[in-house]
């Protein structure tokens, strides 16, 4: 029947990402079925006989989920977690592989400077507050002992990437509306962050390249219960990125911003302005560019703007990428050029009728 996947967070941006890529680039002998779960009821712009959705809560415990998995996992053979629950050893006893996904987090990356480019084989650094990576990764690498499966630990960095239903963890969606709105305004669509942000490197992750990095590890023996960092490939300083970004949508940004506040210390926290400030009374701005587009399902989308959690990311001091050297060693060539994938999304937002076109 070939191999059976399991996938969580089925409606986020990764898990449909991960499905997207079993539809299309699989066979039903490769893959005979795809799982997906999510609390709510699933969304996705894919079709495909081989999908099957179960509504999950994954915050009821093992005891209550297990007998519910069980009817629709007893074939599973590699489960990809995108949310956390360890009730499938119960309900898959075919099981070959677990994957789950982390992220840049796990080296504390949101904390303070850390050696950058981050490496997997890093050591844990303590830190003020408990890394909830740490636990989720211990528990299934303890777990596996013993057992015929492997596991594995995907780390992206910031996630770009689309869901059918506009998602209120993507940052190219809050760009996408930020630039939007400074055009119909006329105003200069200028980055809120500082300036040691502002000049350093940065990388990003693609969905797209994280399922496909996702799916080559779990089915290929030699990445058997290993960690792997996943990004696009490249690097980027925000002050190129941003005004190329901006121009896509015909905003105006320059890579000579200049910036009211003194040049902070590398370590502090900083915001020339902020987005979430920014964002206030702006929601009538965006329902008049809707109008114009004769776009009306589009007004909800400004609801999806992350403003708050990217001013808590624009506002610091360091620059913190991670190596993908370990998956290139392990022969996985994934790659995609940032501007490329930021534009590839842009256009997937208008094709939704999330953005207008």
């Amino acid at each position: 029947m070939g191999k059976v996947a399991f996938i969580t967070g089925g409606n986020g941006i990764t898990g449909g990402a991960i499905t997207e890529y079993l539809a299309q680039n699989t066979t039903s002998e490769q893959w005979g079925k795809i799982i997906v779960t999510s609390r709510s009821p699933f969304q996705s712009a894919v079709q495909d006989p081989r999908i099957t959705f179960v509504a999950l809560d994954f915050s009821e415990s093992v005891s209550t989920l297990a007998p519910k998995m069980a009817a629709h996992c007893s074939e599973v053979t590699h489960a990809y977690f995108s949310s956390t629950s360890w009730a499938l050893q119960q309900a898959a006893p075919r099981l070959e592989n677990v994957t789950l996904q982390t992220g840049g987090k796990h080296y504390n990356v949101h904390l303070g400077p850390v050696p950058s480019p981050c490496r997997e084989e890093d050591p844990r650094r303590a830190a003020s507050a408990d890394n909830f990576y740490f636990p989720q990764e211990d528990y299934l690498v303890a777990a596996q002992k013993g057992q015929r499966w492997a596991w594995n630990v995907v780390r992206p960095e910031a996630i770009v990437g689309w869901t059918v239903k506009p998602n209120g963890m993507s940052s190219a969606m809050t760009f996408a509306l930020y630039f939007l709105v400074c055009k119909e305004l006329g105003t200069e669509a200028a980055m809120p962050t500082n300036q040691l942000y502002w000049e350093g490197y940065d990388d990003v992750s693609s969905a797209q390249l994280i399922a496909d990095l996702t799916i080559f590890v779990s089915t290929h023996p030699r990445c058997a219960n290993e960690a792997f960092n996943v990004t696009n490939g490249d690097y980027f300083e925000w002050r190129y990125m941003w005004p190329r970004l901006a121009a896509y949508f015909g905003a105006a940004a320059s890579s000579d911003q200049k910036f009211s506040k003194p040049r902070p210390e590398e370590g502090q926290v900083q915001l020339d302005r902020s987005l979430a400030e920014w964002a206030k009374g702006k929601r009538e701005v965006w329902d008049r560019i809707c109008d114009k587009a004769n776009l009306p399902d589009a007004k909800a989308t400004f609801e999806s703007g992350t403003w708050a959690f990217q001013d808590w990311v624009f506002q610091r001091t360091w620059s913190a990428t991670l190596s993908i050297n370990k998956a290139r060693r392990f022969g996985w060539t994934g790659h995609i050029d940032t501007y490329q994938c930021f534009v590839e999304t842009f256009q997937k937002f208008k094709d939704l009728g999330q953005i207008p076109p």
